[in-house]
């Protein structure tokens, strides 16, 4: 990751260039790409907005009743989970041990986990907390389930965390304007993508 924001940052990582991984992801500011293509090809993966939580009497406003589905997820629905990341979010980024913080949900139809939301990160030292994992089966999408997802994690939060963010791409739209409509703003963007040195 290269967010630096002082004067010096850019010889930094000029200098770094040639002590990272021959492949590696990287989260970057538009002026950093010019240093890693120097040695490395770059498969770009987009812009994407880091998202605040400003407004939290947004969150207090979802519809309760409409989350009568909703049920705390754990380590028994992990293979539920795994297999529907593969078809609502195959490139997202889910690891089993997310599911021990106590703080993911699941929507359910029929019995079956059509949407859910979660954490990354949540950290009682540094006071903050990183929502993720959030996704809807595509046969679920406008429905308005991944509001209520991710409005019943924030309820988990709110009281606890001063800082609450995400990450989101800023191309996904529907995305953008669930997450806006809970109370989050846009921080600042950044570029993503997977980088290969060049042979």
């Amino acid at each position: 990751m290269a967010f630096g924001l002082t004067e010096g940052f850019e010889g930094l990582l000029s200098e770094l260039v040639d002590l990272l991984p021959p492949v590696f992801h990287g989260h970057y500011q538009k002026p950093g790409r010019s240093y890693f293509l120097k040695a490395y090809s770059e498969e770009y993966q987009g812009t994407f907005w880091k998202m605040k939580l400003v407004d939290r009497m947004k969150v207090k406003s979802v519809n309760k009743s409409a989350s009568d589905n909703i049920i705390r997820l754990n380590e028994s629905h992990t293979d539920e989970l795994e297999k529907m990341y593969e078809s609502a979010y195959p490139d997202g980024y889910f690891e089993r041990r997310m599911l021990h913080s106590g703080k993911f949900f699941g929507y359910l139809h029929d019995g079956q986990i059509v949407s859910c939301a979660g954490v990354h990160v949540d950290s009682e030292e540094y006071n903050a907390a990183v929502l993720g994992s959030i996704a809807t089966l595509p046969e679920f999408r406008g429905k308005g389930l991944a509001t209520l997802v991710t409005a019943r994690v924030l309820k988990e939060l709110i009281s606890k965390r001063d800082t609450i963010m995400l990450n989101v791409n800023g191309e996904n739209t529907a995305a953008v304007k669930c997450y806006a409509n809970l109370g989050f703003e846009k921080s600042h963007e950044y570029e993503e993508g997977l980088f290969s040195i060049k042979k």
